[in-house]
């Protein structure tokens, strides 16, 4: 049952912004997210500097072997014209020698020094480089043409052997080179990788949260949007452990907490509708006992006259102490049927909704008004459809609708100054998958200004004694709760009809008038 205007509690409304011992905030998942994301960063930035390293470590190998290269480069031209110039001075069968020996010495000068640079990277030019160094000294003493030879087969070793050295060198080189180039290209792949890895791994992550969270919060405003109108299943189940968590929480609260002010409210109601109903019982007490009296007096009567004519020995044939009987039962079926009217008017019904025989109810509501004062000088006449379906729905309910109609069509027609007698039509019909409830007065009528704020909750156009403007307000909650409708045809100086219409259950069994 849906009651519009319903405050919730304040303690309900507020929802806590902090979450529970042992619960991750939303801000403390972005924070975690953020920080594993730099972490992963930090770790891949960490290994690319280390690979980076071995890079370094490369480069300074290559750049170290370049200058071995350009140092055996540079000895090699030495050596190569040192031996060019004893090759010819050997060949020019010189017999003195001496004046070519400044230029030998000058040759040797010139790259000595790197060639004492390379034993100490290459030792294996060790022993080479120590005969050299010893036949070059015995020169400096005093040249001779066999000295010479042996300086030149020495420079001629020592060549051969600096030539297989740069080859060597060579051969590191490319292959620091390659080593090189393979490790920038695996360095270059691994960060692309990476880093579309972790864009990926982190977009996926998110998408996955946003989607979760959006689908959360969308499930929220649809259960939010289902209590509003009246939803009161089962509650809503608490999938995460964050401020969406606890505002799922809240809303169940809420939930449960709206459903048993509605279950007090409807208490309430009910009991205020009794009320209504026994102080309306009390209010026609006067009218049902002028009623009953009727019969009682007719009663008394023929009791009377039937004890007076036996004391005075007066022979009563058959037929009048039958007409007597007769017209006793009768009159005591009158006063059963007035109190039994009495009685299931007044009885508490069932708050459950369950079928029920509309032109029943609208007989025995019809029956019991007859004896209100305001309707004392009104046709009330009833059509009623035979053939009407069961409607689902609460007795009292329709108890309290159809009683609200009624009096006012009284009032409307309190003072009316139109020709023909008062009158108020009850009627019942079925339209498709509706049944239609009519009242009908042909009182004053309404302006539209009026009808235009009929079913507003404190309007009413009544004095203060005679109506609060909850009748019609009342009237068109109950009956939108059960999924009907009703509206208001008025004309001034004419009349009034309010219409109801009820949806029909289609699997009850149509119940005879």
């Amino acid at each position: 049952m849906r009651f519009r205007g319903l405050d919730a509690p304040s303690r309900i409304l507020a929802v806590a912004t902090d979450t529970a011992p042992g619960q991750l905030s939303l801000r403390a998942k972005g924070i975690m997210a953020c920080a594993i994301l730099l972490l992963y960063i930090l770790a891949v930035g960490a290994y690319v500097t280390y690979e980076r390293g071995k890079l370094m470590y490369i480069v300074e190998q290559e750049h170290a072997s370049h200058d071995e290269h350009e140092m055996l480069t540079e000895v090699n031209l030495g050596l190569t014209h040192s031996i060019v110039t004893l090759q010819m001075e050997l060949n020019s069968n010189a017999s003195d020698i001496s004046s070519q020996w400044i230029n030998i010495q000058l040759d040797l000068a010139s790259f000595s020094p790197d060639l004492l640079r390379l034993k100490a990277t290459f030792p294996a030019i060790g022993r080479v480089t120590e005969s050299f160094q010893a036949q070059s000294a015995e020169l400096s003493k005093g040249p001779s043409r066999d000295a010479l030879i042996r300086l030149r087969d020495t420079e001629q070793e020592l060549a051969d052997t600096l030539e297989h050295i740069e080859q060597a060198v060579e051969r590191k080189n490319d292959v620091l080179r390659a080593e090189y180039a393979e490790l920038n290209k695996y360095i270059t792949v691994f960060v692309s990788s990476m880093n579309m890895f972790g864009l990926a791994a982190f977009g996926v992550i998110a998408a996955l949260f946003l989607s979760r969270l959006s689908r959360d919060v969308k499930s929220l405003e649809t259960r939010a949007v289902a209590i509003v109108n009246g939803y009161r299943g089962p509650p809503f189940e608490v999938r995460r452990r964050d401020e969406v968590g606890t505002l799922m929480e809240a809303l169940n609260r809420m939930q449960s907490e709206l459903r048993l002010r509605e279950q007090q409210q409807e208490i309430s109601r009910q009991q205020r509708f009794h009320q209504e109903k026994m102080a309306a019982v009390g209010s026609l007490a006067a009218t049902v006992a002028h009623e009953v009296s009727n019969p009682i007096n007719s009663i008394s009567g023929i009791a009377q006259h039937t004890i007076e004519a036996l004391r005075s020995h007066e022979k009563l044939d058959e037929d009048t102490l039958c007409a007597n009987a007769e017209l006793t039962l009768k009159q005591t079926e009158r006063i059963g049927l007035i109190m039994r009217r009495l009685s299931d008017l007044s009885a508490p019904r069932s708050p459950d909704p369950e079928p029920i025989n509309m032109n029943e109810l609208v007989r025995l509501t019809c029956s019991f008004i007859r004896y209100d004062r305001r309707l004392r000088n009104i046709d009330l006449v009833s059509e009623l459809d035979p053939n009407l379906p069961a409607v689902q729905a609460v007795a009292d309910h329709l108890t309290q609708i159809l009683m609200n109609l009624l009096i006012n069509a009284a009032d409307a027609l309190e003072g009316r100054a139109g020709t023909g007698k008062p009158t108020v039509v009850v009627s019942t019909r079925q339209a498709k998958d509706q049944l239609i409830l009519s009242v009908s007065d042909n009182g004053h009528g309404m302006e539209p200004s009026v009808l235009a704020h009929a079913f507003e909750e404190s309007f009413t156009t009544k004095p203060a004694a005679k109506g609060r403007g909850i009748g019609l307000y009342l009237c068109k909650t109950l009956i939108e709760e059960i999924g009907g409708c009703i509206e208001l045809e008025s004309t001034l100086a004419v009349g009034t009809t309010a219409r109801v219409c009820l949806p029909l259950q289609t699997e009850l069994a149509s119940l005879a008038a």
